[in-house]
């Protein structure tokens, strides 16, 4: 049994190991995963040495993995770092089953999609990127007091940070809060905190608020009459997203 902590450079040595002893990852904490084989021989990725892996896996087992400290090595980590954040169950054996097909035939298969596995690794780091955009650009904020700003945006995947530090590059002296559920993911000085959403919801928008006026004084002064056409420019927003945007008429 190899462990490994759920981060890219981590997954990766973690992978190497596996080619190294014949045995399976598995991320710290998720052991009962692996069955019998959790009864195996244990190895700590964390504790390893990624050029000591590359060479040892390349003397025992033949595979060059070298592209590994270069540019290719990188892509590969941001790639892992997407599908980390993918929301699904079956993330971390798509993760290193990618890993495997990448370190057995070369990165260029894992990039380009060959295979089932590398085309779902590709898609859903896709996936996640295009939510972080998409909704950095549809999201409202609503103010607090205190230079605090509050928000609930509808997300599919785990991207609430990296939103959050997005926006922080635009206001780096705000509070920003997004609420998730039951608990408030807070962004302060560029350290994050967990708190219960409870005391927040209050600041958002319900029914026909000032907000709501805002934006409609807003997209009133920009509209052309002679132009205007609502159900065009709903297309360029996902439906998916729509259902949290107080402007947009279903």
């Amino acid at each position: 049994m190899i462990l490994c902590s759920p981060t890219p450079l981590s997954m990766i040595k973690a992978a190497l190991l596996a080619q190294l002893h014949n045995d399976l990852p598995c991320i710290k904490g998720e052991q009962e995963s692996l069955g019998l084989f959790m009864f195996t021989n244990e190895y700590n990725a964390d504790t390893s040495l990624l050029p000591s892996l590359i060479a040892e896996v390349q003397h025992f087992c033949g595979l060059d993995a070298n592209w590994l400290l270069d540019k290719p090595g990188k892509k590969l980590t941001q790639l892992i770092r997407n599908n980390v954040r993918y929301q699904s169950t079956d993330r971390t054996v798509v993760i290193f089953a990618a890993l495997e097909q990448a370190l057995r035939y070369g990165h260029a298969f894992c990039f380009g999609g060959i295979g089932d596995i590398s085309k779902l690794f590709i898609e859903r780091s896709k996936a996640v990127s295009h939510e972080v955009h998409r909704v950095s650009a549809f999201i409202r904020f609503s103010p607090a007091p205190d230079n605090t700003w509050v928000t609930q945006p509808k997300l599919f995947h785990r991207t609430a940070d990296l939103i959050l530090r997005k926006f922080s590059l635009r206001y780096p002296d705000a509070r920003l809060i997004m609420i998730l559920d039951n608990q408030a993911l807070i962004l302060e000085n560029q350290k994050l905190l967990v708190q219960p959403a409870a005391e927040f919801l209050h600041y958002l928008p319900c029914g026909d608020t000032l907000m709501s006026k805002t934006w409609e004084t807003y997209y009133q002064a920009q509209s052309i009459a002679a132009c205007k056409n609502s159900y065009l420019a709903q297309t360029a927003i996902p439906k998916k997203y729509r259902t949290w945007l107080s402007e947009v008429i279903l």
